[in-house]
């Protein structure tokens, strides 16, 4: 034991929290979010009480739920990045490794000595491997605690290679070369599909710019006139036939608070759209629909 004990290096066990530990920070971040969120949704409706002014309400309410939503959603993103910095750096744990075989190291002290290196988020996960290795624990447990820890399919597609290699034998720098080549073609087509569907995003948000522009000119101009004459209208007596008289009736605050709701309700889904073609999840359309939202308000509160 004390053998094994001192190849483990200082800070091999010093890595990032294990999966579990996200969902408890996430608890921890989210319980005072929705506390945040419920007080800003509560003071909206009590300055209501006292005012006639229902946009108030609106944008609280609105201010109040990403509230709540917007610190976990920013943790999820970051776990995202750390996920994203793994899979980079994985053919270039590869192409380490195979190195490291080439030079006549075996592929379990291979994994050690690329430990060592500057991969990013990975390394911290490959200390981990490390340490669990020279404990003396199961190759195919330590692999699969890795591939756990690190939480992506390419990782896990990867470590069941390696398994795999050390199982059947052979040339292993060959069959390292041919995991790597395939981990490359895998981010290679992954990036191909992220840049084909970019003009798609930009699809989205210039749709919705021209939707708050003819929202806009309809509440500033179209109904502004409107009004107008139905300030008249109320002075004298309806003339100008029944059409005229149906404009006395319109409610025209009503008109702009649906259109306002509206371009709510597209923001969201808009901005959910735009998270699932850009980045795959629909966890990363949550910054979109924070940047339309602000858009649809700065939009109406100029009008």
């Amino acid at each position: 034991m004390q053998k094994a004990s001192s190849n483990i290096k200082k800070n091999d066990l010093a890595t990032i929290p294990k999966p579990s530990f996200i969902y408890s920070q996430k608890f921890r971040i989210g319980v005072p979010s929705v506390v945040v969120g419920m007080g800003i949704i509560l003071a909206s409706l009590y300055y209501v009480s006292f005012s006639e002014n229902t946009s108030i309400r609106d944008v609280g309410v609105i201010f109040g739920i990403l509230a709540m939503i917007v610190p976990v959603t920013m943790l999820q993103v970051k776990e995202s990045q750390r996920k994203d910095s793994i899979d980079r750096n994985l053919p270039l744990f590869l192409l380490a490794l195979s190195s490291a075989v080439q030079s006549g190291a075996n592929l379990i002290r291979a994994i050690e000595t690329t430990a060592d290196r500057n991969m990013g988020s990975l390394t911290p996960e490959l200390k981990n491997l490390r340490a669990n290795l020279s404990w003396g624990m199961p190759v195919e447990e330590s692999f699969e605690n890795f591939a756990n820890r690190t939480g992506t399919k390419t990782a896990r597609r990867v470590t069941v290679l390696l398994e795999m290699a050390l199982k059947i034998g052979g040339d292993i720098r060959t069959n390292l070369e041919m995991i790597q080549k395939h981990v490359t073609e895998l981010q290679n087509l992954e990036k191909e599909r992220k840049s084909s569907l970019a003009p798609y995003t930009y699809t989205i948000y210039i749709s919705f710019a021209v939707f708050l522009g003819i929202a806009v000119i309809l509440s500033s101009q179209f109904f502004s006139q409107f009004e107008a004459v139905q300030q008249l209208l109320s002075k004298g007596p309806a003339t100008g036939g029944a059409f005229f008289s149906s404009i006395k009736d319109v409610n025209f605050s009503a008109l702009n608070q649906i259109l306002f709701n509206m371009s709510i309700i597209e923001a969201v889904f808009g901005g959910l759209v735009a998270g699932k073609i850009g980045a795959g999840t629909y966890v990363a359309g949550v910054k979109h629909i924070i940047v339309m939202i602000v858009m649809a308000i700065v939009a109406f509160m100029l009008v």
